[in-house]
């Protein structure tokens, strides 16, 4: 395998584990519109902005947005940040995708093996 080959599929597989994880902690989280939760535990909050201002920045609450789409609560979701619902919806769907282009790389590696 070649080095563009191996960079190919290392960073089809660094998207697809990344976009999986995203999508598998957004369903075992829990949310409130105010906190994430993981078993009863409070999530800390992760922006430096909030930490130093007390302020929402314009990232805040796409998390909580995320964990409600998780949860199938679309409402909830676009309540707490516009773009949460479509930004899931976008990292979601790179999971069949990142498969399917690493399926397909595999599959004409092996094709022009065999020649």
């Amino acid at each position: 395998m070649s080095g563009k080959e191996l960079f190919i599929e290392s960073s089809e597989r660094f998207w697809l584990y990344s976009c999986a994880t995203v999508v598998f902690l957004s369903v075992v989280l829990s949310t409130t519109p105010e906190v994430v939760s993981f078993l009863g535990f409070d999530v800390p909050t992760l922006c430096p902005f909030r930490w130093l201002s007390g302020l929402d920045c314009y990232g805040c609450g796409l998390t909580r947005s995320f964990v409600f789409m998780g949860h199938g609560e679309l409402s909830s979701a676009f309540g707490v940040h516009k773009l949460g619902p479509v930004l899931f919806s976008f990292v979601a769907g790179q999971v069949p995708w990142r498969i399917f282009r690493l399926w397909r790389h595999r599959r004409s590696r092996a094709a022009t093996n065999k020649v």
